[in-house]
Formats: structure tokens, sequence, C-alpha cells
């Protein structure tokens, strides 16, 4: 288990690239907006994706999924 999230590392859930991806911006502090032109899709398939993320992580909003991710090593700053 990981000291910091109490998570088991083979409990860690899978995301995708994109997920992944999306959940990197919003912790970069960009907007849906914004991440969507950065990776040239809309801003729905963007919220899709973080919504999938957020879900996948057991998270109640975009921020605490952000948190999580950081926590499991999922992205980084």
């Amino acid at each position: 288990m990981s000291a910091e999230t109490d998570t088991p590392q083979s409990e860690i859930p899978a995301l995708t690239a994109r997920e992944i991806e999306c959940i990197r911006f919003a912790a970069q502090g960009l907007t849906t907006g914004e991440t969507a032109q950065c990776i040239s899709v809309t801003e729905r398939t963007v919220e899709f994706h973080l919504g999938n993320a957020t879900r996948k992580l057991g998270a109640s909003n975009k921020l605490r999924a952000v948190v999580i991710a950081l926590q499991l090593r999922l992205i980084e700053l």
C-alpha cells in the first residue's frame, strides 16, 4: 500500500492515455475549453474523458481527481 493514498498498487485504476492527458492539463489549470483546443477535440470530449477519469479514481470532482492522480503518480506537474 502507498502511505499517501492507502491504495494498494494492484488497485491503481487503469486510465486511458487521453484521460491522463486531460487530467494533466486540468492539473496545470487549463479549462476544458483550453484543453480541447490543445488536443484538437471538442470541449464535450474533454468533459467525457475527465468524467471517466474522475469516476475511475473514485473522486467526487475534477480537483479531487487531479489530487488522487498526483498521489498515485499517474501524472506529474
